[in-house]
């Protein structure tokens, strides 16, 4: 396994909350981190705060429901350094809301997020983590 200061890691889910903090912990560490949300703005404020500090950081605007755009974000993450070690699959979102006040709207997009943008980030991540050794 490979030493943190090592890896390429792309992190979804990393404009807040455990995202954000696993993506500056990685970057402290000395990891590349590869950061996606849909949130260009707090994106862009995340890895431009990782930088500051010291690390390396790339901000991809990525919707994890779309499979197109999670393909984008791992093909930006080898142009930009050559690899995937690592991909975290954290983007995800809740629903506060009795049964009767959600709309199957709300439960389409829990299930879109939380369950196809985990399927999305594994098909998209794992062609390049074969190519590193990873199984």
């Amino acid at each position: 396994m490979k030493k943190t200061s090592d890896q390429v890691i792309v992190i979804t889910g990393a404009s807040s909350g455990i995202g954000l903090a696993t993506a500056q912990e990685a970057a402290r560490r000395g990891a590349n981190v590869v950061l996606a949300a849909r949130n260009a703005t707090d994106l862009e404020r995340a890895a431009d705060e990782i930088r500051r500090n010291g690390g390396d950081a790339m901000a991809v605007p990525t919707d994890v429901t779309d499979f197109g755009q999670v393909q984008a974000l791992a093909s930006a993450a080898v142009e930009r350094y050559g690899r995937i070690d690592t991909w975290v699959n954290n983007a995800g979102v809740s629903l506060y809301a009795t049964f009767k006040e959600a709309s199957p709207e709300d439960f389409r997009r829990v299930v879109e997020v939380n369950f196809l943008g985990q399927v999305h980030g594994a098909k998209a991540a794992l062609p390049h983590l074969e190519q590193t050794g990873v199984r």
